[in-house]
């Protein structure tokens, strides 16, 4: 090695120049890092956690099943009964009671059903609901014929909606479709509305949502008005109506 003061040549184990005295540290020779330990994979603790995750996975997909029959089975029974029928506008209703094996009747079991829809055939809900304290099925199907009777139109109707209050839904104020498109996509305009249709008429080249609703006006009164928003065939916005509803048409 060589001094750093006055730069004499000294043996590598030297611990101070033999020529001006000066001290020189010795570096300490590094000792080997012993390797770090491998711990032995746990395997049966893997497979125990892959069978945690398999029955987890699993039970959601029982809820998911469970949940969607729930839907299709008791929400839903009406709108399909309805959709089924809506194939056969057009054709005999005859033609249609056969072949899709649904039982319809001529008359309501419910006597404001009857004073108050008009109607040739219709299937109903055997559950019921009270709308001003009178009794309604929770929800119709209604047929309408022509003088051939042939189906003209098949109507879906939902009495829940108004068992709360007559008027239908509340809703925070007046509902507007006036900067709505024509053929905007259905899921669009029905999410601008954002409430349960109360009826859903279907006949041959357009389908027809009504609602019911209610809003507070500026006189702070409540105000009840009857939307309806119609679709073509592929369920594409083409207008609306809305039309205030007084005591009087009640």
């Amino acid at each position: 090695m060589v001094c750093k003061k006055c730069k004499e040549v000294l043996p590598d184990d030297a611990t101070a120049c033999t020529c001006c005295g000066y001290k020189i540290k010795q570096k300490k020779p590094k000792e080997p890092k012993a390797p770090k330990e491998k711990k032995p994979i746990d395997k049966q603790s893997i497979i125990s956690k892959l069978k945690l995750g398999g029955v987890i996975a699993g039970l959601v997909v029982v809820v998911v099943i469970i949940i969607s029959l729930i839907i299709s089975l008791f929400t839903g029974e009406g709108i399909k009964t309805a959709e089924e029928l809506s194939e056969y506008i057009g054709e005999s209703v005859f033609d249609a009671i056969n072949e899709s094996n649904l039982k319809v009747s001529d008359e309501s079991k419910f006597s404001a059903v009857n004073n108050a829809v008009k109607f040739d055939y219709l299937i109903e809900s055997e559950d019921s609901v009270k709308v001003d304290g009178i009794n309604f099925p929770e929800w119709a199907v209604t047929i309408c014929l022509n003088e051939d009777e042939e189906i003209v139109t098949v109507t879906y109707t939902d009495f829940t909606v108004c068992k709360k209050n007559h008027k239908g839904e509340e809703a925070d104020g007046e509902i507007n479709l006036d900067n709505v498109k024509k053929n905007q996509k259905f899921k669009k305009v029905f999410d601008e509305i954002d409430l349960d249709p109360y009826s859903i008429t279907y006949e041959n080249a357009f389908v027809t949502y009504t609602y019911k609703y209610y809003y507070e006006d500026e006189a702070e009164n409540e105000q009840a008005v009857r939307l309806t928003v119609t679709y073509n065939k592929n369920m594409e916005y083409q207008y609306f109506n809305s039309t205030p509803v007084y005591p009087s048409d009640i």
